[in-house]
């Protein structure tokens, strides 16, 4: 799908008010410390008003209010608007979030229709992979504008301080400053939160995981509406999990799916390993606000053997217990191991051992990114563009709370398995449109 998007502007917006000088010094956790370096994206769509008597207008309207309760935000949640000083520290220096407005000429019910993950980088501000996001400015968005009056919000915050809790909770309090031009109904929390139980590295810091873009993978859609969530659960019930959780039966189904498709094309038995991202929030001792900010998140290894083919029942078993362990034992791991984060994760090992697939998985449902309503109602859909990183399984909410959407990143080859996987398509729609 053709489009042309214009940059109609480009401006920095600082803070409404200076950062206090005590708070001039924001200590990374390690596992900031660690984080990738990327931006971590966001991309919330929303529809035209029908009532609008000029686009242009409205254009430039929504853009100032967007700009003004971003300043807002910023003043509150000033280690965002600094920069990254060095592998420890933000330096709060109310150096501001680059804004850009664009003008997008088409309409936006063309790529609601039929989305189509490779089309929708080009609503971020900043490229996901740039370097600048472990040196740099912290915060970029982007709204593009289009002709029939529909916008999209593009949002890139440095993953060295944002994790996918993060992004829903800043999220959230944008939106509530812009819907009410208040800043005062929600409290946050000590943004040293994180620090104070993930200790920084001050030496021997591992290096940071670079995250290559990879041109040749593709990201697909898949989405499983409620109704089939519950048959999916029903299906992978079993005596040992009576009751599966929404994440344990879909994650199940779409590794037990990538299993059969590495079966198909290399022949030959495989480790298969799930890399599982979770939210250390509730599970530290003590524990964290569920709004504190940066990264507070842990990794666990189910792991199987594709010599032959794995229930899914099985599958949702070993799942369920891994999960178990893992929150039991999360925190004693990690402070054992805390000086070799990457280690521990194994992703570098994982990515060059040819006897294993190694899949990353994470699961951004349940943030209330369809909740984010600036003044002109909630999003048609909250999303995001392809990552571009190979064997990358991510889940989302649908716009109804229980559906979900997964988004798989895989070479072609596997790719043209995968979409045929009769499991799959029992339950999935392949890239649906958004306006059903």
């Amino acid at each position: 799908m053709a489009m042309k998007i214009e940059i109609v502007s480009r401006e920095i917006i600082k803070p409404s008010s200076s950062t206090p000088h005590h708070l001039r010094n924001f200590k990374l956790s390690f596992i900031d410390q660690t984080a990738p370096a990327v931006y971590v994206p966001l991309l919330l769509f929303y529809l035209p008003k029908n009532d609008s008597d000029s686009h242009v207008v409205e254009a430039a309207d929504r853009s100032q209010h967007l700009k003004t309760s971003l300043s807002k935000l910023l003043a509150e949640l000033y280690p965002l608007a600094g920069i990254i000083k060095d592998r420890t520290t933000i330096e709060c220096n109310d150096n501001g979030a680059e804004y850009i407005q664009a003008r997008v000429d088409g309409t936006l019910a063309d790529i609601l229709k039929r989305p189509d993950c490779s089309i929708l980088r080009c609503f971020l501000p900043v490229e996901m992979e740039s370097t600048d996001s472990e040196t740099g400015r912290i915060v970029f968005v982007q709204a593009s504008f289009f002709e029939c009056g529909g916008m999209v919000l593009g949002l890139c915050f440095s993953h060295k301080i944002t994790d996918g809790t993060t992004l829903s909770t800043v999220v959230k309090r944008w939106s509530s400053i812009a819907l009410s031009g208040s800043k005062d109904s929600v409290k946050f929390p000590e943004f040293n939160a994180a620090s104070s139980i993930f200790h920084p590295l001050d030496s021997d810091i591992p290096p940071i995981m670079k995250l290559t873009r990879d041109e040749s993978v593709i990201t697909k859609s898949y989405v499983i509406e409620s109704s089939k969530i519950a048959q999916l659960k029903a299906k992978a019930a079993s005596p040992m999990v009576l009751q599966p959780t929404r994440f344990e039966a879909v994650s199940s189904l779409i590794w037990k799916c990538l299993d059969n498709v590495s079966r198909s094309i290399k022949g030959f038995p495989r480790l298969s390993v799930m890399s599982i991202y979770i939210n250390l929030r509730k599970r530290t001792v003590p524990s964290l606000p569920g709004n504190a900010i940066g990264n507070a998140v842990g990794v666990f290894f189910p792991s199987h053997s594709t010599e032959k083919e794995i229930d899914l029942q099985d599958l949702v078993t070993k799942l369920s217990k891994g999960l178990k362990e893992f929150h039991k034992n999360a925190m004693e791991t990690i402070n054992e191991k805390k000086k070799a984060w990457l280690s521990m994760c194994g992703i570098e090992n994982f990515g060059v051992r040819d006897d294993i697939d190694h899949y990353m998985c994470s699961s951004w449902c349940r943030f209330g990114f369809y909740e984010a309503d600036f003044g002109w109602g909630k999003p048609a859909w909250a999303t995001v563009p392809n990552w571009m990183v190979l064997n990358l399984v991510l889940l989302m909410d649908t716009k109804d709370g229980e559906g979900v959407e997964v988004f798989v990143t895989l070479n072609k080859e596997e790719m043209t398995l995968f979409e045929l996987e009769k499991e799959l398509l029992e339950f999935a729609a392949v890239n649906p449109s958004v306006l059903n």
